[in-house]
């Protein structure tokens, strides 16, 4: 069992290292916010004018709107449902800083899973909606494909009559 001094050891350097976890999380929200505001630019120049305001959503972070609504004789409530409406916004709409924003996260979900995984360890665990791995294709043509046949050997068709072989 640990003695009090070692507790308060632990505790001292979790207080020493929180701090940087709270700026490196900062840091890398400032650093998505510049990505979405390149993709806007991007867009903006391929004249993509839609992608181009959704991705600017992902600019401005939910307290500087909290702020503005504030500085401009808001109140509260009015203040903070703009916060928490410009927060769904940036997280749940198709632009830059979300798509950053998921991928950021799935990496790290699966690095910190990844023990308890076992030997599917290393399987590609994309939540993407938009992936066709559900589909199956055959690298085969049609006509190489398995046919179907009876017990005595008689083949179906492909409208599902049986074939009937002659002997």
């Amino acid at each position: 069992m640990k003695t009090f001094k070692q507790f308060q050891e632990e505790i001292q350097q979790l207080d020493e290292v929180l701090p940087l976890v709270a700026a490196a999380g900062g840091l890398a929200m400032k650093g998505l916010a510049a990505y979405s505001a390149g993709s806007a630019l991007n867009n903006l120049r391929k004249g993509k004018y839609k992608q181009a305001g959704l991705d600017a959503l992902g600019v401005i972070p939910g307290g500087k709107i909290y702020k503005g609504v504030r500085a401009l004789g808001g109140a509260k409530k009015l203040a903070q449902v703009g916060s928490a409406t410009q927060s769904v916004v940036r997280h749940s709409t198709n632009n830059a800083f979300n798509k950053a924003y998921n991928k950021a996260f799935d990496t790290g979900a699966n690095i910190v899973t990844a023990p308890f995984r076992g030997k599917s360890a290393n399987a590609n665990t994309n939540t993407n909606s938009n992936s066709n791995t559900n589909k199956r294709m055959s690298s085969k043509p049609k006509s190489q494909t398995s046919k179907r046949y009876d017990r005595a050997g008689n083949e179906y068709s492909r409208s599902g009559k049986l074939k009937l072989v002659s002997s």
